[in-house]
């Protein structure tokens, strides 16, 4: 009888049969950046390599997380800030992908502006100090050879609808938007002098993040995971049409122009190989020491572990996604 039992408790914690469960998907709210995500969940590839799963949006970073720590989802999908506010916290969470290695901005900019050089001496809008959208002006500035302290003048303003505002009155010259707010102020006849990605500023922003015991326990769901999302960034790169109507769906948005510029930022902006990079990490904790004195405790290595990517990789999975 004895036996018997342990034969039971050895299948239900083995890693085939926790792929044959439904594992549950934790994701940040609704924005462009989820889209591989929302591909592999409805296009059932998560199932197509083993691994039932559900996607649970939460409306916090930090409500994320929690649900990550304390296991009511496996996985999660959700920006850099909070898994390393996590991490400082004392919970041993870890990166094993990420998808977004740059600020999703576009810098905004009134007609005459039309060269970095014109930007000396404006005034330009930002959420507040110490934010993502004061660090994202901060580093396009200095990709740009401008002195962000000496030779601009930042304003406070307050959230997207707040900055747009402020440009449209003509308070401030310049700002920074994300998709598809940015597509409102070019159609309203404001520049996009650049974006971030355009610029090469990396940050990482956006991560697949997992426990690391979950991980050590579960290499084998880790790893149907990863294949499933990959094939999602995979599928969006070369279905659009399709992604489109998926986006749409799940962002519950019918303004086909935004839909369309949502898609044309984030299928470029997305790698086919999700790694991320000792600059993008190295600024997010530059970010979070402005809030968090005890970032500066923390070594970037110690943030990921792109080891289960890396061996996916290596066998050929991605390369074979695109041919």
């Amino acid at each position: 009888m004895m036996r018997l039992w342990l034969l039971v408790c050895i299948l239900i914690l083995s890693p085939a049969s926790l792929a044959a469960q439904t594992i549950r998907i934790g994701s940040l709210g609704l924005s462009g950046p989820l889209l591989p995500l929302w591909i592999a969940q409805d296009k059932s590839l998560f199932s197509q390599y083993g691994l039932k799963s559900e996607v649970v949006t939460f409306q916090g970073g930090s409500t994320t997380i929690q649900a990550l720590v304390a296991g009511e989802v496996k996985f999660a999908a959700t920006g850099g800030a909070p898994g390393v506010n996590a991490r400082l916290g004392g919970a041993d969470v870890i990166a094993i992908a990420e998808w977004v290695n740059t600020l999703p901005y576009m810098l905004i900019v009134t007609q005459e502006i039309d060269t970095p050089e014109k930007l000396r001496k404006k005034r330009i809008a930002i959420s507040r100090f110490g934010s993502a959208a004061h660090y994202a002006v901060r580093l396009v500035l200095i990709k740009m050879g401008i002195d962000p302290d000496k030779e601009v003048q930042m304003l406070q303003i307050g959230d997207e609808s707040l900055r747009l505002s402020a440009i449209r009155q003509g308070s401030v010259d310049a700002t920074v938007l994300t998709p598809p707010s940015n597509l409102t102020a070019r159609n309203l006849g404001f520049r996009v002098l650049t974006s971030l990605h355009e610029a090469g500023v990396q940050y990482s922003f956006d991560h697949l993040l997992v426990t690391r015991d979950f991980a050590t326990k579960n290499k084998d769901a880790v790893q149907r995971f990863l294949k499933g999302f990959l094939h999602g960034i995979a599928f969006m790169k070369q279905n659009r049409r399709e992604s489109v109507e998926i986006l749409k769906r799940w962002m519950r948005l019918n303004d086909q122009s935004a839909l369309d510029e949502t898609y044309r930022i984030f299928v470029d902006m997305i790698p086919a190989k999700p790694y991320g990079t000792e600059e993008g990490w190295r600024n997010l904790l530059d970010v979070l020491l402005t809030t968090n004195p005890k970032a500066k405790q923390l070594d970037w290595k110690e943030m990921f572990d792109y080891s289960y990517l890396r061996e996916i990789d290596k066998s050929g999975f991605i390369d074979a996604l695109y041919k």
